[in-house]
Order: C-alpha cells, then sequence, then structure tokens
C-alpha cells in the first residue's frame, strides 16, 4: 500500500521523539503497522529512511545474498544495515529516533519529512532545504530531462 503523499515541518522533542503527521499515522495504521526499521539512507549527509519491517527484511536478503565475501553485500551491510534500527510508534503516534542516528544524521529540533511510495524519510529540515531537494532535483534532470514528468508517453518507442 502506499502511503498519502505528504511533506511535513516536525518537531524533535528534547527526549528525542518526533510526532508523525496523522494522515501518515493513519495509513500507517490502517495497515496495522506500528513498528519500523529506521536507517540512514546516504551516509552521514543524508535522512533517516523508515520502512515497513518485512519491507526492509525483504531488501536486506536481495541485497546480503552474497555473504560477506561478497562486495556489494558487505557494502550494503556496512552503508545500510549497521544502521538500522527498528522503532515502535507509541500510542501517541510518536517515534523515539535514536540518539546515535540523530547524531550521524545531524537530526536536531527542526525536521522534515516526505512520503516516497511505500516508505518515508525525515531529513535535518535545513539540510534538506539547502542541499537534499536541489541535488536529487538536479540528478533527475541528469538522468531523465527537465521535461520527463511532463513529457507525453512515446507511442511505438518513438520519442515524443
Amino acid at each position: 500500500m502506499l502511503l498519502p503523499s505528504l511533506n511535513a515541518e516536525l518537531t524533535l522533542d528534547p527526549k528525542g521523539r518526533v510526532m508523525l503527521p496523522r494522515p501518515l499515522r493513519s495509513a500507517l495504521e490502517l495497515q496495522g503497522i506500528n513498528r519500523l526499521v529506521a536507517f540512514a539512507n546516504a551516509g552521514p549527509a543524508g535522512g533517516l529512511a523508515l520502512s515497513r519491517v518485512d519491507a526492509f527484511e525483504e531488501m536486506a536478503a536481495v541485497h546480503q545474498k552474497g555473504g560477506p565475501l561478497d562486495a556489494r553485500s558487505r557494502l550494503f551491510a556496512l552503508a545500510i544495515a549497521s544502521t538500522a534500527h527498528t522503532l515502535t510508534i507509541d500510542s501517541n503516534g510518536r517515534l523515539n529516533l535514536p540518539s546515535a542516528l540523530c547524531e550521524l544524521l545531524e537530526l536536531e529540533r527542526e525536521l522534515y519529512l516526505y512520503t516516497a511510495g511505500t516508505w518515508f524519510e525525515i531529513w535535518n529540515r535545513a539540510r534538506w532545504k539547502e542541499h537534499a531537494f536541489r541535488q536529487a532535483a538536479s540528478v533527475w534532470d541528469e538522468l531523465n530531462g527537465f521535461d520527463a514528468l511532463t513529457r507525453p508517453a512515446a507511442a511505438n518507442g518513438e520519442e515524443a
């Protein structure tokens, strides 16, 4: 199930908790989800990705099937799995973010959240505004062209 399209500014409280926006909480509740796996999605310069536990386990199975001597499996373990934490959404709709991840990702009081289909991410708000969105938009443009989202679909494999 896709999560509702959502962008929100959040606040991390002094105890390391963040209140999830109501539409997101409702969507997760409808799916019976109260636990998520949180992990650094792009190293220290990235954000905190949050995924269903089963979806994370599927991703890990795909990327770690080569074992400890396989370069891709090892990179996944070092870059993603080493930062993974299972979190529980409390009865008030809050997540308690691990201090180690907050330190690594510089998640401070002002945060930014967006949903991305079946997962969502939480970023340092200033980093999101200054770098993340602009960088992603630039890469999208480089890979797909500026008008890739608005270009009509090509018929019979021909350029539209």
